[in-house]
């Protein structure tokens, strides 16, 4: 997990048996009511096929 200060959370999703990257997820790290947004709400999800 990975959160720079810019409000956004970087998870980084593995497979526990070999390591591979399966997946890459974005969620708000803060709520942000302008944008009716709260914390952990998911901005981003990538996942990849091994």
């Amino acid at each position: 997990m990975y959160d720079d200060g810019s409000g956004i959370r970087r998870i980084l999703i593995l497979d526990p048996s070999t390591g591979a990257v399966l997946g890459l997820e974005q969620t708000f790290a803060t709520d942000q009511p302008g944008y009716g947004v709260r914390a952990g709400d998911v901005m981003q999800y990538s996942a990849w096929l091994r």
